[in-house]
């Protein structure tokens, strides 16, 4: 009787050890872009706006996995990029994101500065714009990483061709480059590091611990956005998405430091906050981008929308070259 009770003891932490590992799985998880459409009184993926007209966009984080036994988000690093924008500054004006909330310094150690679950639901046009629920990491100037939007033409500060919108920590005006290197690694630097890590930040704290704590796998809104169109008349596409070298890298910084691999994290249970030596690690998430699809009308709609877009744009949404804070 001794032996099967010690038996039994050693299975159980055995078992135990496996629990606290953390644990890996190709794929499982979705980050969807969505745009609102005011006609339709929806969210979808596609969208068509006049020039000079506010369209409102936002993120879901879904799992899609294969484990039953998650609870909730951990943590997910991304840079959500708006793609094929104006940023001519001609007569008509550039395409500008809506302002940060608090200018940008949010969490929830902050009050009053995260995004609200209603807000996230909600199509309506906000005062101002940024994470909802995940707040745990605070985008503060100490930490570097206050929300804020960069413009960039022509392959400017390491991005790629054509014209982005790209928003990220406040010191992250370098386009995050792709790491996954040559043969023999590359040499990847703490710079590189943080070009990734002060990124928007969606997590949140233990389900039981002092913080805000939100339960639920799919379709969680982690993030609200608006772009207000510029006027000028040429017909366009926009793409709303992120890309993978923005993504939180497994592997850190160093000469052979070669684990490329990206992720976002779960919640495995109570006490787990989804990183660190807990958690499950989803791999190489799917990115579903929303598409904006700019047409001109005739020209009595289109001067009354260009005249609402002028009015908003005096009301606090300025417009600047770089970074927009």
């Amino acid at each position: 009787m001794r032996c099967s009770i010690s038996v039994a003891l050693l299975a159980m932490a055995g078992f135990a050890a496996g629990a606290a590992a953390q644990t890996y799985e190709q794929g499982g998880a979705r980050l969807e872009f969505q745009v609102f459409d005011p006609a339709l009184a929806h969210w979808t993926s596609t969208v068509n706006a006049l020039p000079g007209q506010q369209v409102e966009w936002r993120i879901r984080l879904s799992y899609t996995g294969t484990r039953t036994d998650l609870h909730a988000p951990g943590e997910a690093i991304y840079q959500p990029v708006i793609s094929n924008t104006d940023n001519s500054d001609d007569a008509g004006g550039m395409d500008t994101l809506g302002p940060w909330r608090n200018g940008g310094i949010t969490g929830w150690s902050i009050p009053g500065t995260m995004v609200t679950a209603a807000e996230g639901d909600s199509g309506a046009p906000l005062a101002s714009y940024g994470r909802v629920n995940y707040g745990l990491a605070t985008t503060t100037a100490a930490t570097s990483n206050i929300i804020t939007t960069f413009r960039h033409s022509n392959g400017g500060d390491g991005a790629p061709a054509g014209t982005h919108l790209r928003v990220a920590g406040n010191f992250i005006a370098q386009w995050p480059r792709d790491l996954s290197g040559p043969v023999p690694p590359l040499d990847v630097t703490t710079t590189d590091i943080r070009n990734i890590i002060d990124g928007v930040h969606s997590g949140q704290g233990a389900h039981g611990s002092s913080s805000p704590h939100v339960e639920g796998l799919v379709d969680m809104v982690t993030f609200r956005g608006a772009i207000l169109l510029s006027a000028s008349p040429g017909e366009r596409t926009l793409q709303i998405s992120t890309f993978r070298d923005s993504i939180r890298r497994v592997g850190g910084s160093g000469a052979n430091e070669s684990d490329d691999r990206r992720y976002f994290a779960w919640q495995t249970g109570i006490g787990d906050i989804g990183t660190g030596t807990l958690g499950h690690r989803t791999l190489d998430p799917e990115f579903n981008a929303a598409e904006i699809h700019v047409i001109p009308a005739p020209a009595g709609l289109a001067c009354a929308v260009i005249g609402a877009g002028l009015a908003r744009r005096r009301r606090g949404q300025s417009v600047a070259r770089g970074a927009i804070a």
